[in-house]
């Protein structure tokens, strides 16, 4: 994301993660220089640690510690590369050893977006979300999902506020929507549909353990140990989970919440082709250009410094410079307008 560069800013929450238990054979160790409440400036090297994973069996088990490390690896408060580097340990060739110096220019050549699950692994997602917003929904004692029939002919309320069917949308209230229904055959078992599609993954959540002060979380999913992480939610009930090394946006309500929610207009993108913003914080030393000039694409603009580095921005398209919105010298924050293009709309 953002080409690799790097983010600065205070660590709001910072937990490494736990090393060696006897449950898990494989070694970890955490070099580190940071710990919570300190800030990562543009000044400096923007290394936060070193995460190192040694199995006395195999490459194979040393590859799956590391992947378990960096899920229960909790870093708020600024970017970083826990996500790419789970999506690398995941690769064949990475898994094989076949690790050449242009691991990243061969196999990300476009960059990196994110990790993509599976069908299955996201059918295990939605039913890890729904079961802790159910959860929390219990421990903090919170009023049902909006519009959940929890009301009998009698207008009675139910005796069971846990809803036997929630919808988990991927990406807020406008993303992937996920119908996950208890599955009453067996207790801690979930039947997980993605709308508008027919297949149905059934998902078995064993066990799980839960504290609403940590954001780690570990379960067992099918059979098998896992970790996810969850964040607190924002005022509109969106919270963050991460999950096989994916970070997801997800939003729960109920059926009948969910298709009232189809007929809202969904926000309007902000339109940003005729701008330049700062891909990073720094400061602005020089620029190239100035106002009322034509340039061309992949034309130097101007230079950023951050990380003791000079960073030439070049122009994304062609056109005319209309304003030079910031003064050489000051500072520059992530996505902050540098230079603005002249509308060539008629």
């Amino acid at each position: 994301v953002r080409g690799f560069l790097p983010s600065t800013g205070p660590l709001l929450q910072y937990i490494e993660p736990d090393h060696t238990s006897e449950e898990n054979p494989c070694q970890i160790r955490v070099d580190s220089g940071v710990e919570q409440g300190n800030t990562i400036s543009q000044y400096y090297d923007p290394m936060i640690s070193k995460l190192i994973a040694h199995s006395p069996n195999s490459r194979e088990e040393a590859i799956h510690g590391l992947r378990k490390a960096l899920d229960s690896y909790v870093i708020k408060g600024i970017g970083n590369n826990c996500s790419f580097l789970s999506d690398v340990l995941s690769h064949k060739s990475f898994m094989e050893g076949d690790t050449p110096t242009n691991f990243i220019d061969v196999h990300y050549p476009e960059g990196f977006s994110g990790v993509e699950l599976s069908g299955t692994k996201n059918a295990e997602a939605a039913a890890i979300a729904a079961t802790i917003s159910v959860w929390r929904g219990e421990v903090l004692q919170r009023p049902p999902l909006p519009l959940s029939d929890l009301e009998d002919a009698s207008g009675m309320e139910d005796v069971s506020p846990e809803p036997s069917e929630v919808i988990v949308c991927f990406g807020g209230m406008f993303g992937t929507p996920y119908r996950v229904v208890v599955d009453d055959s067996e207790e801690g078992r979930l039947s997980v549909t993605k709308e508008m599609e027919d297949v149905s993954h059934s998902v078995q959540i064993d066990s799980i353990s839960v504290d609403v002060s940590y954001p780690v979380i570990e379960l067992v999913v099918n059979g098998e140990n896992k970790v996810a992480q969850v964040q607190t939610e924002d005022n509109t009930g969106v919270f963050e989970i991460r999950y096989e090394g994916a970070t997801i946006d997800v939003l729960v309500m109920s059926p009948e919440e969910y298709l009232l929610s189809r007929h809202m207009k969904k926000p309007e993108k902000v339109d940003t082709s005729n701008l330049i913003l700062s891909p990073m914080p720094g400061t602005l030393i020089s620029y190239a250009v100035e106002d009322g000039e034509s340039v061309v694409e992949g034309q130097d603009i101007c230079i950023v410094e951050a990380m003791k580095m000079q960073n030439v921005i070049r122009s994304s398209r062609t056109g005319v410079i209309r304003k030079c919105h910031t003064e050489v010298g000051s500072s520059l924050m992530a996505d902050e307008i540098i230079v603005e293009f002249e509308n060539t709309e008629q």
